[in-house]
């Protein structure tokens, strides 16, 4: 029989590292204590590490999605205001453009015209809004300011040529000599004609056709181009009939002409009327007269405000890569060729619109992803046809005059608000702003659902990992009162066994 030796230490050289490692146990439990964590790395959590490394990957990425849906949520409701304020001040000016509006004034504008050109202003400052450094308007290129200035849009810059100088420019080779780029009447026996210029070209008024409400006047319109019309005197008409003559203008939309017969002798009471003479041939000289008067007066009022219409849209329609179109000239009044966009006339105009200007919808030229297989469109541009519009109707109420002494002031204002209120109504197949804001309120629902299906699913994951990676402190406290009460007795133990010696043993 073999009795092994129990002396001093024996036991603590039997097992060496049992009070290490139960201290060590301590330790660890006691930290899980204090940060609720079961371990400080994936590798200690054992089998579950797989588990907490799939669900800390997909919370990150729920993470990312909503900090996106954050920020974006942010530049979609300031895109949505901007716009929506846009359409108020368009709105205002809509309102404001009406006949009653005219005030004759030493400045030649009335007061809707000074009106629309804070509103402008105003629109522009809307335009170039940005957050966080980044231009909401400017399409890809976020960094750059959409806009040019006011001044530089109304007046020029640089020597490039602003929207006042298109505006006049296309006036004058609209007006011509006077009458709107048609020749002066003829007469020749009882036939007036009435003649485009020789010369086809896109300016002045185009003759579309003719009526007579009486028998003993004919109309024959020659088509052309260049177009023709001839109304022929073939009896004395009486008092009160009429004859109309028809004009296409550069916007695209008519007038018309209607000259009425008044009575030999009688005075001329009323605009566009003419004396019926003592023969045919006389009351068709009167006729040419009346004619001559009338298609000036119309080349001075409605013919200016079309004019008007086409320069300016030609200029907001222009682009770093497309620049507006001017009227070849000077001189300009003389003008055949069309308007025109390259050699010096591309670098000789203000380009007002400085951001990305692609072909691809302006929506898409900002994107935030919201889920794995879903992105939201939120980008915008200064230059889509909504802002086009509003601009170019703000431009010419703020750049056309109407001098207080001139008797024909009141008709032209009137042609140039008729025109502006129509075009800010945004009738007919062109952008509105309701649109836009449609847009960019679709693109904050489908984020909003992101955002509710994302919070949702991020509190189960969170909930999920911290059932692998927390512990409850009551599970742990029983722990360590469990190790604690193993370590006493095994100190005690110790204790006892290392005062043990072979004459006490036995």
């Amino acid at each position: 029989m073999t009795i092994t030796a129990y002396g001093t230490g024996a036991y603590r050289m039997a097992k060496p590292n049992s009070f290490v490692s139960s201290r060590a146990e301590l330790d660890n439990l006691q930290r899980q204590l204090d940060t609720k964590q079961r371990s400080t790395s994936y590798g200690d959590l054992g089998v579950d590490r797989r588990v907490s490394l799939d669900l800390n990957g997909k919370l990150s990425s729920l993470d990312s999605w909503l900090d996106g849906i954050k920020l974006a949520d942010v530049n979609l409701k300031l895109l949505s205001q901007t716009t929506e304020n846009f359409a108020k001040l368009t709105s205002e000016t809509r309102k404001d453009a009406s006949a009653d509006g005219y005030q004759p004034s030493a400045s030649g504008q009335s007061p809707p015209q000074i009106l629309a050109q804070e509103n402008l202003k105003q629109a522009l400052d809307l335009l170039d809004s940005s957050v966080n450094g980044r231009y909401l308007y400017s399409g890809k290129t976020s960094d750059v300011q959409p806009t040019a200035t006011f001044s530089q849009i109304m007046n020029g810059d640089g020597g490039k040529a602003g929207v006042k100088q298109l505006i006049d420019e296309r006036q004058q080779a609209d007006l011509g000599t006077g009458l709107g780029r048609l020749q002066a009447p003829t007469v020749a026996g009882t036939t007036v004609t009435v003649a485009e210029e020789p010369t086809v070209h896109p300016y002045g008024f185009k003759i579309s056709g003719a009526s007579s409400s009486s028998a003993a006047i004919t109309t024959t319109l020659t088509a052309g181009p260049p177009a023709s019309l001839a109304v022929d005197v073939a009896a004395q008409p009486a008092a009160g009939d009429t004859v109309r003559i028809r004009l296409d203008l550069p916007d695209g939309t008519q007038t018309e002409i209607e000259l009425k017969a008044r009575a030999n002798g009688s005075e001329a009471l009323e605009p566009n009327t003419f004396e019926i003479g003592a023969t045919a041939a006389d009351t068709a000289a009167n006729l040419s007269a009346a004619i001559t008067n009338a298609l000036g007066k119309e080349a001075r009022t409605e013919l200016a405000a079309a004019s008007a219409q086409v320069a300016a849209k030609d200029f907001f329609a222009g682009s770093a890569t497309n620049p507006p179109k001017r009227v070849p000239g000077p001189p300009f009044a003389s003008a055949t060729l069309p308007p025109d966009n390259t050699g010096a006339y591309a670098t000789s105009t203000v380009i007002w619109y400085r951001g990305e200007d692609g072909s691809d919808p302006a929506r898409s030229t900002a994107s935030v992803q919201v889920d794995q297989g879903q992105t939201v469109q939120t980008g915008a541009r200064a230059n889509e046809e909504v802002f086009r519009i509003g601009l170019a109707q703000f431009a010419i109420m703020a750049t056309e005059t109407f001098p207080a002494d001139d008797t024909e002031s009141k008709a032209a204002y009137q042609a140039m608000t008729e025109r502006v209120s129509e075009r800010l109504a945004y009738g007919g197949a062109v952008q509105k702003p309701n649109e836009i804001v449609t847009d960019f309120a679709s693109a904050q629902l489908a984020m909003t659902s992101a955002k509710e299906r994302h919070t949702a699913t991020k509190s189960y994951l969170t909930t999920a990992l911290e059932g692998v990676e927390n512990v409850t402190p009551e599970e742990v406290a029983m722990q360590i009162l469990s190790l604690q009460t193993r370590l006493q007795a095994s100190y005690e133990v110790t204790s006892t066994l290392s005062k043990l010696s072979l004459t006490n043993y036995l």
